[in-house]
């Protein structure tokens, strides 16, 4: 006869835990390094943000300068002119010399911090750059960062000649130079503008390729954990079943006298065994019949306790109650058996026994103890439920999830998952019944009422016939994880330092804004607020003093505010205010003297008393720009205007300027 074909053995409980285990610890370093990078790059980008504004900000102050030069020409305003320049040209000179063929990083480094960028963040800002290449959106800020650059060349060059012209012909008109001016700072505004979009959406691609990554390396653990897990209570469902028919081959074996039977005398003389009892134990039948076999020798010296007891009981009741106990095989290994004994009718020194081979039974017990360990051990939570869904077991992980003790749970009916959408669990439920399976992200509702959110992966596990016999639920927290992807949103959205809508927020609700006046016909305005003196503030009190401040400017904004309108920052000591619903240009009016009236009023910042104010340029849809850019230059050129003004602090800005335009 042909040999049967061998089943593959299937790997031991332990290497299915390491395995478990491996693949835990591997994500869990992977997630690290990746969120580790992730807080390198976003730290980077928002290096670049802060960076942007204070480049503009130089350059529009640069911009400023040559306007009064033009108007009223002396060397102390062309050498402010020039100073306003200089973190623009350091950042220029970073920028050059990162692009070198070998980056000189010194130089970098230089530049960097001479551009007023914090010391800590000029490393992701250099690794950044670097990376510029692999990242689209960031390849092309830079672009736009290198033809800013040339304008800020041009912007240098035209100061230049309007200073020659001035001291050749020094009573010449020099406003000839202005709309060359006006050209140049226009660009300047529309690639400032430009490189702050570029970023933000770079920082939401990142956001949004790290959260995919994480996503998916969470996804793969929890899958094979989860495979792993099944296969092991799989193996642990073989091995019950075994274990129940190795008892009913015991059952069998006995009434049919086919289990292992010997005669015995209390000295340890073996008169007579059947086959089972040799077999077992590996010995011949010539070997017993020539009196080589004691049962007392082949006992273990550990075990012979127990037969002296058992010899006890059986002298004096006349049998014993069957125990547990080894023999000595042959070969010298211990064989595990289950024995009993009885005096034979009429006899004080001989009797008769039976032997049940308990091999196999003992490793289905340390099987059993192993897997009960594996459960325990496990970092998440689960249930093991009968057919009804009343739970049978639960680890000591799912109890401190829930808050409830696990005589508390035992016995009850098992939620697998939290929901109060009837569609959501009928689909839920669907799955279980049609695959046997469902994995998704729930909440657990503990003990303390507290919806606690987490990964389920919930698995059917059926009998011979096909029939559901149990359902084993596995519950990962993730809560670190939703924390995670709320803190990545605040961080794409939000201004770190004043909690304020960033740039790239302010765009889109811009944008909204603007859609909602064209259908309601309705106007919505954009008030451009920069503050008055703050550059000196930062240098004479440090920055800490200048960020209290901003958050401080930030919440008498919103004191002055209204529910409806947007207050964002976009960098630096610039703020906008975006406005709808207006049925009459008074309503702006009366928010930008509120505006007005708060920055003017003094911050009290630990033992100081700061002054600084404001200037604020308005420009109203649809009169001043039917597009979100359009509107923002109008309201930024009108900005200006208020600064350059001597009566007023807001202005509005006027298509066709002239000399003596109105302010509101």
């Amino acid at each position: 006869m042909k040999n049967k074909e061998r089943k593959p053995v299937p790997p031991p409980l332990k290497r299915q835990v390491k395995v478990i285990v491996l693949i835990l610890l591997t994500v869990s370093v992977v997630v690290f390094m990746l969120g580790y990078l992730q807080s390198q790059v976003m730290s980077g980008i928002t290096a670049y943000i802060r960076g942007e504004g204070l480049w503009a900000k130089s350059q529009k102050e640069a911009v400023i300068q040559l306007y009064e030069y033009i108007h009223h020409p002396d060397d102390r305003t062309f050498q402010d002119f020039n100073r306003s320049l200089q973190i623009n040209l350091e950042d220029q000179r970073a920028r050059l010399a990162l692009q070198q063929n070998t980056p000189d990083f010194t130089s970098a480094r230089e530049g960097f911090i001479a551009a007023k960028n914090h010391p800590d963040d000029v490393d992701n800002m250099m690794r950044l750059f670097l990376m510029s290449d692999r990242v689209q959106h960031m390849k092309r800020a830079i672009e736009i960062w290198t033809e800013a650059d040339r304008h800020i060349a041009e912007l240098i060059d035209l100061a230049n000649r309007i200073r020659n012209h001035h001291k050749a012909l020094p009573l010449s008109d020099l406003t000839q130079f202005k709309p060359e001016l006006d050209r140049l700072n226009a660009k300047l505004n529309e690639l400032e503008i430009a490189f702050s979009l570029e970023l933000s959406q770079g920082s939401r691609w990142m956001t949004r390729t790290f959260l995919i990554v994480n996503i998916l390396l969470l996804f793969s653990m929890l899958a094979a954990a989860t495979w792993v897990a099944r296969r092991t209570i799989v193996q642990i469902d073989a091995t019950e079943s075994e274990l129940r028919h190795s008892e009913s081959r015991f059952k069998t074996l006995y009434d049919s006298n086919i289990i292992g039977i010997l005669i015995w005398g209390k000295d340890g003389e073996l008169y007579d065994a059947n086959d089972a009892f040799l077999s077992i134990l590996g010995y011949t039948r010539a070997e017993l019949d020539s009196g080589q076999l004691n049962w007392r020798e082949l006992t273990p010296p550990d075990h012979s306790d127990l037969d002296d007891k058992a010899m006890q009981q059986i002298m004096t009741v006349g049998h014993c109650t069957p125990f547990n106990k080894d023999f000595i095989h042959k070969a010298g290994h211990r064989v595990p058996v289950f024995l009993g004994g009885a005096l034979m009718d009429g006899s004080h020194d001989l009797g008769v026994a039976f032997m049940v081979d308990r091999t196999n039974i003992k490793k289905m017990e340390d099987q059993l103890r192993l897997s009960a360990t594996v459960l325990e051990a496990s970092r998440d939570g689960i249930l093991i439920c009968d057919h009804n869904r009343k739970v049978l077991t639960v680890n000591d992980a799912y109890c401190y999830m829930s808050g409830y003790p696990s005589k508390a749970i035992i016995g009850e009916t098992a939620h697998f998952y939290h929901s109060a959408n009837a569609e959501e669990s009928k689909k839920i439920e669907d799955s279980l019944k049609t695959h046997g399976y469902w994995q998704e992200d729930t909440e657990l509702l503990t003990s303390a009422g507290v919806k606690l959110p987490v990964r389920a992966s919930i698995s059917a596990v059926y009998g011979k016939g096909n029939e559901t016999r149990h359902y084993v639920a596995v519950f990962a927290d993730i809560s670190e994880r939703k924390a995670l992807e709320r803190n990545l949103k605040n961080m794409a959205h939000y201004d770190h330092l004043t909690g304020l809508a960033n740039r790239s927020l302010f765009s889109d609700r811009l944008d909204t804004a603007i859609a909602r006046a064209q259908r309601s016909r309705k106007d919505c305005a954009l008030l451009f607020v920069d503050l008055d003196k703050f550059k000196p503030v930062n240098d004479q009190y440090g920055h800490a003093i200048g960020d209290e401040i901003l958050q401080e400017v930030a919440s008498r904004l919103k004191s002055v505010t209204r529910d409806a309108d947007t207050l964002s920052r976009l960098g630096g000591d610039e703020f906008v205010i975006i406005v709808e619903g207006l049925t009459e240009d008074s309503i702006v009016t009366h928010i930008a003297e509120k505006v007005v009236h708060q920055l003017s009023q003094p911050f009290n910042v630990g033992r100081n008393s700061i002054t600084i104010g404001c200037s604020i340029g308005i420009a109203i849809y649809p009169q001043h720009g039917c597009t979100g850019i359009e509107l923002t230059r109008a309201a930024d050129i009108a900005m200006y205007a208020a600064k350059a003004a001597d009566d007023t602090h807001y202005y509005l800005y006027q298509k066709k300027p002239k000399s003596d335009a109105n302010h509101l």
